[in-house]
């Protein structure tokens, strides 16, 4: 029986047994590949960080950039744990993750709730507290090993509590972000920028390192509108390039600290 078709009794069975594994077993801390070598390219250490926060800055809410993250995120499941999302928009469908490589059974869905609050805040104002509390306490899970969620704003404060949390727990913790997070102050480990440039493809830029090591240049990606599935529009000339080094032809022109 395919995890698309068990029953929630087993899918929550496997869940659980997911989440002790993690605990039990520490996972690798070298870079995670996304399966795109022109992205591992672009990457500081050929991959994404296998426990850090990583944010994907996109013009609009961002149906590619998710896609895009999803799919990386797919990747660090070869390793024991959840994939969790916090949907404080209650938008998320979890049902197109098998698409994207991600499978039922390793999923967690955290909606957090409106309610009514005594302390004089809004609805809204609440529902933001309560997602920002739902972030901190599942990025110090370590059972998760991705956490994907979309904020638009997040102080220094939050972002630095989320990354203390994070040194402890091991967990990946991927942000979608929209445009204006560029004007705020970023405790992330990457800070990745998705543009659509049509209907079909992407451009990705990597704008922010920890270690200060960014490119000027960027990768086009195709992407499959109907699945969300992206894809390499050409491969590259030497896949096996150092990624500080230049490389005729391709938009990596040179390595930069920033």
């Amino acid at each position: 029986m395919s995890a698309s078709h068990q029953s929630p009794q087993a899918s929550l069975a496997a869940l659980r047994s997911q989440l002790a594994a993690a605990q039990v077993q520490p996972p690798d801390r070298s870079a995670v590949s996304t399966a795109l070598p022109a992205l591992d390219q672009l990457l500081p250490d050929d991959g994404l960080p296998d426990a850090g926060i990583v944010e994907w800055v996109s013009d609009s809410p961002g149906i590619h950039g998710t896609s895009l993250a999803i799919q990386c995120a797919a990747r660090f499941l070869k390793q024991p744990g959840a994939f969790a999302v916090l949907d404080s928009n209650h938008t998320f469908h979890p049902a197109s993750l098998p698409w994207l490589g991600i499978p039922m059974a390793r999923v967690l869905v955290v909606r957090p709730q409106i309610v009514a609050d005594l302390s004089g805040q809004t609805g809204q104002q609440a529902l933001r507290r309560d997602t920002l509390w739902s972030l901190e306490q599942l990025a110090r899970c370590a059972g998760i090993r991705v956490l994907l969620t979309w904020i638009d704003r997040i102080s220094s404060t939050a972002q630095r509590r989320l990354q203390l949390a994070v040194e402890r727990s091991g967990v990946a913790v991927f942000l979608m972000r929209p445009a204006t997070a560029l004007r705020q102050t970023s405790w992330a480990s990457l800070r990745i920028r998705v543009q659509t440039t049509n209907r079909s493809s992407i451009r990705v830029r990597l704008i922010r390192s920890k270690n200060a090591i960014t490119h000027d240049g960027y990768v086009e990606l195709g992407i499959d509108h109907e699945t969300g599935h992206v894809f390499e529009v050409s491969k590259l000339p030497n896949s096996t390039t150092s990624n500080n080094e230049w490389r005729p032809g391709h938009p990596l022109t040179k390595a930069r600290r920033g």
